[in-house]
């Protein structure tokens, strides 16, 4: 292993460890409250671990743009909407607060359209980081655009709406 590959693997193992002192319980309890169906306890398992990667490469990248899936985008609102525990977990992760921008992306948007690089980066530095990409399908269907939601969650069509294109996450500010 060279230095560079055993630095990242004590760099993410750092952050994993800071951000694993966060407790998500009241998140995952309220998800599954709502939609037992649709946040059953391995999806709520699933969703914490990638919140907590997405996390990590929030605070080892902080000058990147990431892009983000709708369910990980949907976890992450949670965290939001409670508020005072938010700005805790965010002081406590980061020394300052992760601001949520939710329009990164989206058309007649300054940044329209920027929310695909960004997923490639995002899929890059995920592999390097975790060894694995965070989406592993990436191939786009019969729509000339990929969506994200579209490859996890194997819709057949292509919505027009915010959510067609892949969420991004302009370094955190959000998707």
């Amino acid at each position: 292993m060279d230095d560079c590959s055993h630095d990242l693997n004590a760099d993410v193992a750092s952050a994993l460890e800071r951000i694993g002192q966060i407790d998500f319980s009241k998140i995952n309890k309220k998800l599954h409250y709502e939609d037992p169906d649709c946040w059953n306890y391995e999806r709520l398992a699933e969703a914490e671990i990638t919140y907590r990667r997405f996390l990590a490469l929030n605070l080892l990248y902080p000058g990147e743009i990431l892009a983000v899936n709708r369910m990980l985008d949907d976890y992450w609102h949670n965290h939001i909407l409670d508020t005072r525990k938010y700005a805790e977990d965010c002081e406590q992760i980061f020394g300052f607060f992760l601001h949520h921008y939710p329009y990164f992306g989206l058309p007649g948007e300054e940044d329209e359209g920027q929310n695909i690089p960004a997923f490639a980066v995002t899929q890059r530095i995920w592999e390097e980081a975790f060894g694995t990409p965070l989406v592993n399908e990436t191939k786009p269907g019969s729509e000339p655009r990929l969506t994200l939601d579209r490859v996890l969650n194997s819709l057949p069509t292509v919505a027009d709406g915010p959510d067609a294109g892949p969420r991004g996450c302009k370094n955190g500010q959000h998707c």
